[in-house]
């Protein structure tokens, strides 16, 4: 479900970008979430929004986007993004395609 955060069998934290409309497919396009801490080096406020999931303040990192096969995100979210959130998804994405 777009901008649905789910944890994968392997526990990372991803957030579902790809459009409902492009259902029924056997995959999905996900931007993994990562500690903030884990993340060194300067990197664009716009392309790494911050988020907080179970009481863990992560990082979204579009640049290691990709498709996973549905069956991998299980049946349910973690959580919905806020109507915030998912503004600060879709900005983070425009960067990283057109760079604004």
């Amino acid at each position: 479900m777009k901008h649905g955060i789910y944890r994968l069998p392997s526990g990372v934290l991803v957030v579902d970008v790809q459009s409902d409309l492009l259902n029924p497919t056997n995959t999905r396009v996900v931007v993994p979430l990562i500690a903030s801490m884990d993340l060194t080096g300067a990197q664009p406020g716009r392309l790494t929004p911050i988020l907080e999931v179970e009481g863990r303040t992560v990082m979204l990192l579009p640049l290691q986007m990709a498709a996973i096969p549905l069956r991998e995100l299980g049946h349910r979210p973690l959580r919905m993004l806020t109507e915030d959130e998912a503004y600060a998804v879709r900005g983070a994405l425009g960067v990283l395609f057109e760079g604004v």
